[in-house]
């Protein structure tokens, strides 16, 4: 029972104690992630995003023009800047806005008439392409407002015909009424379906980075506790009666508890500022975290195991950690490999991690689904057998090899 006691459990206190304790650590198993997961997602990222500016000068100042903005702004990923003329006039002048729509001054008017509307557009030099779509929407929505306005028409001179005494206004509000009903639910839609679509970059590249750290700082681990029986004190911490599996299993819990607390910062920070996971789905990871972790856990007792130098577990530690990342996917999709390169991919923990987690965020994939159930059973059995082989292979200064 003493495996389970007190004494490994004061021993992981002291390695996490060292871990907060140790800006540089914490910059590099906290900091440095999120900030390669931001740079990665402003590389490759906005390209599923569509947001333009729309710039207009209101002449008019009347319903019909009102209208046009509204309808304008209605457009998914359209923003109306509404500018006075002066200020409007010396933006144009100076480059800093390169299309501009004017609403002239009889455009209510001349619409409401059944008439070709006053409207314009400046541009400044040829525009650019974001200019020209903007004006795509205004000629479209200037063009369905036109006729509507001529349907009105129609519709009163019809009435008039048949004897009808309809007020203007009342016809205009019930022709409104049925086209807007019509833009609501038209007779005819078309379905968009996106073929080949890229996930947000920060759901996708997150997984690879959480894994590779999470690899890399508990690999580092091994540097200390090898420096540690290089000094002599993991000997002097086995005459306090501290067994060899104690030493091992306080160390593991140590390595497990870092890990753990990198999975919940740069996973909780995902779900609370980019909105890539949803409450469920962050428990989710968490779940699944706390399997990766324990598995990675303990690969730095490993490595300090069949390390003799500070130095050999820095560098074992450093090439272990590229090869696993390369091999297991953490920047690129490995999963299609076959033959010798995918035996060797899913002999990586990160392979198997990398999976479950994008299951988890891309896909919406529950725990209990049967590809997240094999890497959690696959995880497991890394950890037993990177657990067993560091009870087998660990040794104190002294020990006869």
């Amino acid at each position: 029972m003493a495996f389970f006691g007190s004494r490994p459990l004061a021993l992981a206190g002291k390695e996490l104690k060292v871990f907060f304790r140790d800006p540089q650590m914490l910059f590099f198993s906290l900091a440095l992630p999120l900030v390669l997961v931001l740079l990665m997602t402003a590389a490759f990222g906005g390209q599923s995003r569509f947001d333009i500016t729309a710039r207009v000068v209101d002449l008019d100042g009347g319903p019909l023009a009102a209208e046009l903005v509204g309808r304008l702004e209605a457009v998914p990923g359209v923003t109306v800047d509404l500018l006075d003329p002066e200020r409007a006039e010396r933006l144009l002048e100076e480059s800093d806005i390169v299309n501009l729509v004017v609403i002239g001054k009889e455009f209510s008017e001349r619409l409401a008439a059944g008439r070709a509307p006053d409207i314009r557009v400046r541009l400044r030099g040829n525009g650019d392409t974001e200019g020209q779509i903007v004006n795509s929407y205004v000629e479209s929505i200037v063009r369905e407002m036109l006729g509507e306005s001529l349907v009105v028409r129609q519709v009163e001179a019809m009435l008039a015909e048949a004897g009808l005494d309809v007020p203007a206004e009342e016809v205009e509000a019930r022709v409104g009424e049925l086209f807007a009903e019509a833009r609501e639910s038209p007779l005819v839609t078309v379905g968009e379906e996106t073929v080949g679509a890229r996930p947000e970059p920060i759901a996708q590249f997150l997984p690879g980075m959480v894994t590779m750290f999470t690899l890399f700082a508990i690999s580092l681990t091994a540097v200390s506790l090898v420096e540690e029986r290089r000094k002599g004190t993991l000997e002097r911490l086995m005459t306090t009666t501290l067994t060899r599996a104690e030493l091992l299993w306080g160390t593991w819990l140590g390595n497990f508890g870092r890990g753990l607390v990198q999975v919940v910062f740069l996973f909780g920070l995902a779900w609370l500022f980019f909105n890539v996971l949803t409450p469920s789905s962050f428990a989710s990871i968490l779940l699944f975290g706390v399997v990766a972790v324990a598995s990675v856990a303990g690969i730095g007792l490993v490595i300090a195991a069949v390390s003799r130098t500070p130095e050999q577990a820095n560098w074992i530690a450093v090439f272990f950690t590229m090869i696993m990342t390369s091999l297991g996917g953490s920047f690129f999709d490995t999963s299609g490999f076959t033959g010798v390169m995918g035996v060797l991919t899913r002999m990586t923990y990160n392979f198997w991690a990398n999976d479950g987690f994008r299951r988890i965020i891309l896909k919406g994939e529950a725990l209990t689904s049967p590809p997240i159930v094999k890497d959690m059973v696959v995880l497991a059995g890394i950890g037993l057998a990177a657990w067993a082989l560091a009870l087998a292979l660990f040794r104190l200064r002294g020990d006869d090899k």
